[in-house]
């Protein structure tokens, strides 16, 4: 008898346990509602952006080369230096050019002369044709004479002119505001006609050029802004607009070349590496605020709500959107998700609404 009084109290003291470890796990599972605030998960439109590596050039990129043939007697630039339009670049010597200013200046004054002369015979066999004291063949001939002369004055006027030209030619300015990129001739070096001595490059109209593949070609829109990526700059975006698509492709790529403005801003540099981002279309996909997203074992999710229950689900992310972020996978859109939810909450947890962000 006393061994079966043992045996039952022994049963009583584990069905007891047992209730006491029934309640705790249920306590555990359910727990005390935990206020959190709540967001519905919306489906919006974002747009189907097609992502293209460029760099950043000078649409006022300029070979400087001469007009004349002569030694470099000045060149102070060097490269990297700015300049303004305007400025002294180069100056070639001119001592041929003065040269041929002076020859045909001479040319000038002896076609005068002549011109001169001959109008003084016109005038001369004009008052003595009448009375028969010259033929009027004589008269005629001085006046061709004095045509041919009036005609070799206009050449050798001209050739000064020219001459006189080819002088301004020998001063080189800078024909926009830049920098000085190249340096191909030295002080001394000859320079002959078409050239190049420098390059110097404009930073008023900087453009992002890149290319497109043929078939995302039919889908850009010209008339759509376009955001520019610059990676040296940590991705800082930069809005442009597209300036134009070459109409002709590379054979072997079929890429099409197309040329971005960028904003006038000085961080700016031509030879910058990035990425446009350019918009092809709209399409709808869930989005959720990137202060949901939490992770747990390693695994990025949210919490949605069955009931009073949160439940973790995990995700697959797509595109950053600012405050919200695009869910590839994991919802489809009219889900109550925990809109924040801190280390307290677990799978399982029960979840009083306290609040409806927006």
């Amino acid at each position: 008898m006393a061994g079966l009084a043992r045996g039952v109290t022994l049963l009583a003291v584990l069905v007891f346990l047992s209730a006491c470890n029934e309640k705790t796990v249920n306590d555990q599972t359910l727990g005390k509602p935990i206020g959190a605030p709540v967001a519905s998960v919306a489906v919006v439109d974002i747009p189907v952006t097609y992502t293209v590596p460029g760099s950043v050039i000078s649409d006022g990129r300029i070979a400087v080369s001469s007009r004349v043939v002569g030694f470099v007697e000045q060149l102070d630039v060097r490269e990297g230096q700015r300049v303004s339009r305007s400025d002294l670049l180069v100056r070639i010597d001119p001592s041929d050019i003065d040269e041929a200013i002076r020859q045909a200046q001479a040319g000038v004054r002896a076609s005068q002369e002549d011109l001169e002369d001959a109008e003084r015979d016109v005038q001369r066999y004009a008052t003595l044709a009448p009375s028969g004291a010259v033929a009027s063949e004589t008269l005629r001939k001085s006046r061709v004479r004095a045509d041919i002369a009036r005609a070799a004055l206009d050449k050798a006027q001209s050739a000064l002119a020219a001459a006189e030209a080819q002088r301004s030619y020998a001063t080189i300015t800078s024909p926009v505001d830049g920098v000085i990129v190249s340096v191909a001739r030295r002080r001394g070096e000859m320079a002959t006609a078409g050239s190049t001595i420098l390059i110097v490059e404009s930073r008023e109209v900087l453009l992002f050029k890149t290319f497109a593949s043929e078939s995302n070609l039919a889908l850009i829109d010209a008339k759509k802004p376009v955001l520019v990526r610059i990676d040296t700059l940590k991705g800082a975006p930069f809005q442009g607009r597209i300036r134009g698509i070459v109409p002709s492709g590379d054979e072997i790529t079929r890429r099409y070349e197309i040329n971005i403005v960028l904003p006038n801003d000085p961080s700016l540099v031509p030879g910058m590496f990035g990425r446009a981002e350019i918009v092809l279309g709209l399409q709808k996909s869930p989005t959720i605020p990137r202060v949901a997203l939490v992770r747990r074992g390693g695994i990025d999710g949210v919490f949605v709500l069955d009931g009073k229950i949160a439940r973790f689900r995990w995700l697959r992310t797509g595109r950053d959107l600012g405050d919200s972020v695009e869910v590839v996978a994991g919802l489809s859109g009219g889900e109550t998700i925990l809109a924040a939810a801190n280390d307290t909450v677990r799978d399982g947890s029960v979840i009083e609404k306290v609040e409806q962000a927006r």
